[in-house]
């Protein structure tokens, strides 16, 4: 497992140059609770050819404190053809269905999670 960074570090490098999960697929979602947290790992197979086959991007969400998630078979599971990813007021913020890509948090954006810290890795 690779370490990418955590919080603000992790941001700065969500783009092009390092991580980009823009047309990725999530391929997995891990839903516990443990030592009195919430947490959430979101796997993402990364379709860029720098990247190896076999590697994935995790990201690890830590103390979260709201999620939602909608998907039907309608539906590929699960291309991100846009997102935010940014902290506001309420921590951490992804949404993988978002109404808008500005950073604000907006009721209309869905697939969401807010979290109190938030870590990246290659695995």
């Amino acid at each position: 497992m690779e370490y990418l960074g955590k919080n603000n570090e992790l941001l700065a490098q969500a783009g092009p140059g390092h991580y980009y999960i823009l047309d990725a697929q999530i391929t997995r979602f891990d839903v516990y609770y443990e030592n009195e947290q919430l947490y959430i790992d979101v796997y993402f197979l990364l379709p860029y050819n720098r990247f190896k086959t076999d590697k994935r991007l995790k990201l690890h969400f830590i103390g979260v404190t709201e999620y939602e998630f909608h998907w039907d078979n309608l539906f590929n599971f699960y291309t991100v053809e846009r997102y935010k990813f940014f902290r506001s007021e309420k921590g951490y913020y992804l949404s993988t269905d978002p109404y808008d890509e500005a950073e604000t948090v907006l009721d209309e954006d869905g697939d969401i999670i807010f979290s109190s810290e938030v870590e990246g890795y290659f695995v």
